[in-house]
């Protein structure tokens, strides 16, 4: 498990892919033969081996992950060729190239495989471009506003994250000219992030596929977005923690309301106030919809204002008290419920990894369809126990 024996294997793979190359450019517009796609899935095959075994002892010896797209095809390629591949720009633009073309074949474009091997997932999919990903990401906040305000950590795979945490400060004391300092440790803990896997099946028909002027990785994303989001943000909203991300709706309680139903504006001045001062200076509001349908009409007892005021520009977001509001998927008012909760978002992480795309050919071929499974991993906790507090039903 050295680094030599690592670095051996990266190597090894990086020479079939280079002949991988070779094998496709000698092809070229007639395609491959019967021979010499044997010959490509052969080296294909143990170029894949050679990077999961790679992956396996990287996990096991605590290494960093799988090189950068540049440092792969440096180690591909030698020196002397002349494609130029270093313009960062050049290697986006080809890569979401390549992910449109493996997705209209139906995963069947051999030199799009190819360039999409730098970025392939251990479970056999493809990790798709940065851009395709990050407007997936942007859909996602969409359907939950917690996966674009909440502290989100980034990781490459799914091993579990020990995130520290202090759960009681030590105390400060005056100290007289000379005097000793009180060595008192803050008391210490841990949470534990792990990657629970989400995602849906996109299904295309062949027709759609073979249609030009169809955008079909903006529909892949579109539909995945929609259906992957709705799953996360009502795990984010309620998870239990227990074999499950843990939702936002699970920090401590601020204010237990007097009814089952109803709220009063009592109720969520107090809500906001059971906060610690600090923390509302960037305080949002995380809410359930139609619990926030009965706040609109809540007004001050001494104003008469409105509790809930529209946002102050276009596209702004309208404000309880003067924080923020954000629709989730809480439970709507009823015995015991968490409606509301109110606290900085940076109070609660999300853990994800990349998203995977792995094309599903053979699975729907009977019904003239290709699948297109959109997947990745997250987890979420409360990092923070002082940051949060919940507004809940009687």
């Amino acid at each position: 498990m050295s680094h030599e024996k690592i670095t051996e294997l990266k190597q090894e793979a990086a020479h079939q892919l280079a002949e991988m190359r070779q094998i496709l450019d000698a092809a070229g517009d007639e395609g491959l033969t019967a021979e010499s796609a044997v010959e490509y899935d052969r080296r294909e095959a143990d170029h894949d081996a050679k990077l999961r075994q790679a992956e396996r002892l990287e996990r096991v010896a605590g290494i960093a992950a799988e090189p950068s797209f540049a440092e792969g095809r440096s180690l591909a390629l030698p020196q002397v060729d002349e494609v130029s591949v270093d313009d960062e720009g050049s290697v986006t633009e080809a890569r979401t190239d390549a992910f449109e073309r493996l997705l209209r074949s139906g995963g069947q474009d051999t030199e799009a495989r190819a360039t999409m091997k730098v970025g392939t997932d251990s479970v056999g999919g493809y990790i798709v471009p940065e851009e395709w990903e990050q407007s997936l990401v942007s859909s996602l906040a969409l359907q939950t506003a917690l996966f674009d305000k909440a502290q989100i950590i980034a990781s490459s795979n799914g091993v579990p994250l020990h995130i520290p945490t202090v759960t009681a400060d030590e105390s400060t004391a005056l100290v007289a000219e000379e005097g000793s300092y009180a060595e008192v440790a803050p008391t210490l803990s841990e949470v534990v992030l792990n990657a629970y896997k989400y995602g849906h099946i996109v299904r295309v028909s062949d027709e759609l596929l073979a249609d030009s002027m169809f955008d079909i990785a903006a529909f892949v994303r579109t539909q995945a977005a929609r259906i992957v989001g709705s799953q996360i943000g009502l795990v984010l909203a309620t998870g239990t923690g227990s074999s499950q991300p843990q939702g936002i709706s699970k920090c401590t309680v601020g204010v237990t309301a007097a009814s089952t139903t109803a709220t009063t504006a009592d109720e969520v001045i107090d809500t906001q106030h059971s906060l610690s001062a600090p923390y509302r200076n960037s305080a949002a509001w995380f809410v359930n919809d139609t619990w926030l349908k009965t706040v609109r009409k809540l007004k001050g007892s001494g104003s008469g204002d409105y509790l809930l005021q529209p946002g102050l520009s276009a596209g702004a977001p309208a404000t309880l008290l003067g924080s923020p509001v954000f629709i989730e998927q809480l439970d709507a008012p009823a015995t015991g419920k968490v409606v509301a909760v109110y606290g900085d978002a940076n109070a609660f992480a999300i853990r994800r990894t990349p998203v995977n795309v792995t094309v599903l050919r053979e699975t729907y071929a009977a019904s003239g369809q290709v699948g297109f499974k959109v997947d990745l991993r997250i987890d979420s906790k409360i990092v923070d126990t002082a940051g949060l507090r919940s507004l809940k039903q009687a």
